[in-house]
């Protein structure tokens, strides 16, 4: 299934800097569909990396990486 960003919502904290990036994603395959918001936030930058060495392309795969991890499951047994 296609994931695609419709929208990015970045969060500012009292002093201008970025506090965290609201990813709202879509998709759909016939009659299977996803909708989802994800957060990123600094817990899922590398190391030294801030919200200002991002790009938009950056800051989908970190939110598509987020989603697969939070809807990952294990088959049930039978």
């Amino acid at each position: 299934m296609e994931i695609k960003t419709t929208s990015l919502e970045y969060k500012f904290d009292n002093e201008g800097s970025t506090k965290s990036i609201a990813v709202s994603l879509t998709g759909n395959d016939g009659t299977d569909y996803v909708n989802a918001n994800m957060a990123v936030t600094t817990d899922d930058l590398g190391d030294g990396q801030t919200f200002d060495d991002l790009t938009k392309k950056d800051i989908t795969t970190i939110a598509k990486v987020k989603l697969a991890k939070a809807t990952a499951q294990d088959a049930p047994k039978a």
